[in-house]
């Protein structure tokens, strides 16, 4: 029984070894994998720190340009109220003038520029010899 138990004590000491063995490289790998995402994070933080940077800037660049486009927008309304309302103004001017315009064209023809010109000739025959009578005196 001796022999079985010294055996034995000795199949648990390989065994134990054989633990203590694989523990080890467990611990090992391990303390690689726990160095390699270490590293990586040293790595990867600071360019992702950087370009959630980046993307915070041009999300605020982004706001500016919409508050600018709202604004333009906000004009664009304004100018087509305006020129809306210019073109009613113009179309009741036009309205309300249409009958004072066609009385005045119809006034127009009713003159009679012939009998005009024969009126303004007779002045200017009258009025000629006067004129070269006033015109002795002057010199």
């Amino acid at each position: 029984m001796d022999e079985t138990r010294d055996e034995l004590l000795q199949r648990i000491a390989e065994q134990t070894k054989k633990q203590v063995f694989y523990a080890r490289i467990s611990a090992i790998c391990g303390g690689i994998l726990t160095m390699a995402v270490v590293i990586a994070l040293l790595i990867l933080v600071p360019s992702l720190l950087k370009t959630i940077h980046q993307v915070n800037g041009v999300a605020t660049e982004a706001e500016e340009t919409l508050a600018q486009a709202q604004d333009a927008l906000a004009g664009v309304d304004e100018m087509t109220d305006a020129v809306t309302s210019m073109s009613e103004n113009m179309d009741t001017f036009v309205t309300e003038n249409a009958v004072s315009i066609e009385q005045v064209m119809k006034k127009l023809e009713a003159i009679d520029f012939e009998g005009l010109n024969g009126a303004i000739k007779d002045l200017g025959d009258v009025v000629e010899p006067m004129a070269k009578f006033f015109g002795k005196f002057k010199k």
